[in-house]
């Protein structure tokens, strides 16, 4: 079978978009592996459905050809921040195609930034196909862009992060898990320390069998964040109990899990270059189990048991920041702990990365992840499961909870975790940090 790599034809000794170098540059590799099977790969300029031979099309959600000179203008840097890239096949004659593999990525920062993400997750996806682990389509729509100017926007996004800081607070939700995944929504939240000060806490996450959280707490300046509990005080508050993990290096999202054999912890660790799983003993202590997966840097690692295996999802740094989802899975908790054929398993800058542990409501298994979109922690879009096991993976979007706009938080939203009918979340806005400002100036200057 030949696959045509579509691309257009050199005109007037301009140089040709770097989607173009991208998909040149890539045939020849894929000639190499193909050839192994008797297959063949050459370059086409300027084909387009319907074609008389199969073709093998990068392209966005609407069609167009991702080495189109206007698509880098046409997305970045403009609301809603995300583009769907997707690995289509063209049967011979047709027009509508069968799409092998989807995408959903940010289009913010630099201009070159985007270029250089649209051009390394399209690689991906072909040579995923090569591979034979094509995820398939993600089922979801992605809004094309506003008109406006992306100049303009990165601007007033470049500023905001000189000028503003992030503040979060762990809250709890009066709403059931069924009625929010029924409604869509959160409904009335009481937040635990609604006022700024020196340090905040997020990322909650309740220890199974008590009334206590851990949770990360993060100096509003200067330090790196520790693991800490939460217990609960006579007036119906939560006080700062213990520090649960202090090593001078960041630690965050403390993801709590418990079976017959104990209650364990897996925070996310990526300073030190690897992420330890532990167990919590009696008197609060962290007492190591296993590295996972020492090679790789993993980011809100989450510990869930399905079926008759352990499982992490997670997002591995070294693909992506806050666009994919990962999965580990083993036997036993001790591992060892083994990659999901398909990784990552999803590449979506709206969902993918987790946002809390996985949770059942009647049959169906669900997961919490963040919507990255607009900002970090943005908000949390709940995932049906459908299929999990060592070489598949799909879920459904049922819906996406976001912030309350008039509400102490409205800027984001990161955790959801319950411990029985409690419901737990952290949330975010933005302010105006002076002293902070002042010394991200100086470290400008001194650099």
């Amino acid at each position: 079978m030949d696959m045509i790599a579509d691309r257009p034809a050199p005109d007037g000794g301009i140089a040709p978009p770097a989607s173009t170098r991208l998909i040149a540059g890539l045939v020849p590799a894929a000639v190499l592996r193909l050839a192994k099977a008797g297959d063949t790969v050459r370059l086409a300029p300027n084909h387009a459905p319907p074609c008389p031979e199969p073709l093998l099309r990068l392209e966005t959600a609407d069609g167009v050809p991702l080495n189109s000179r206007e698509i880098i203008g046409a997305y970045w840097h403009r609301p809603p921040y995300a583009m769907l890239l997707r690995l289509a096949f063209y049967a011979p004659g047709a027009r509508e195609p069968e799409i092998l593999d989807e995408a959903v990525i940010s289009t913010q920062g630099s201009r070159d930034a985007f270029q250089a993400r649209v051009e390394s997750i399209a690689l991906r996806l072909v040579e995923d196909a090569l591979e034979s682990r094509s995820r398939g389509p993600l089922g979801q729509d992605v809004p094309r862009p506003d008109r406006g100017s992306g100049w303009i926007d990165y601007l007033v996004a470049t500023w905001q992060r000189r000028l503003l800081t992030e503040w979060w607070s762990v809250g709890l939700a009066r709403t059931s898990l069924p009625a929010i995944v029924r409604d869509g929504r959160l409904g009335e939240i009481h937040w635990l320390r609604p006022g700024t000060g020196k340090a905040y806490h997020a990322d909650p996450f309740p220890v199974p069998g008590t009334d206590q959280l851990l949770v990360e707490e993060m100096p509003m300046r200067d330090g790196v964040g520790t693991i800490v509990a939460l217990a609960p005080t006579k007036d119906g508050g939560y006080e700062r109990q213990r520090v649960v993990l202090d090593t001078g290096r960041h630690h965050s999202y403390p993801c709590t899990y418990q079976d017959e054999t104990g209650t364990y912890v897996l925070p996310e660790s990526t300073d030190l270059g690897t992420t330890t799983l532990y167990r919590l003993e009696s008197g609060g202590q962290l007492t190591p189990v296993c590295a996972i997966a020492p090679d790789r840097s993993l980011a809100d690692p989450t510990l869930f048991r399905h079926g008759d295996r352990f499982w992490i999802a997670c997002t591995d740094l070294a693909v992506g920041t806050h666009d994919n989802l990962c999965l580990l899975y083993a036997d036993r908790l001790e591992g060892p702990w083994l990659s999901h054929r398909c990784m990552p398993v999803k590449i979506d800058i709206a969902g993918a990365r987790p946002a809390g542990p996985l949770f059942r409501v009647g049959e169906s298994l669900f997961r919490p992840g963040q919507d990255c979109s607009r900002t970090y922690g943005g908000g949390i879009a709940i995932h049906r499961v459908e299929t999990l096991d060592p070489d598949t993976y799909r879920e459904t979007k049922v819906t996406v909870l976001a912030p309350d706009p008039k509400g102490p938080f409205p800027h984001g939203l990161h955790t959801l975790a319950a411990n029985g009918e409690r419901v737990w979340v952290d949330g975010k806005r933005f302010v105006l940090d002076l002293p902070g400002v002042l010394q991200k100036l100086r470290r400008r200057i001194g650099g």
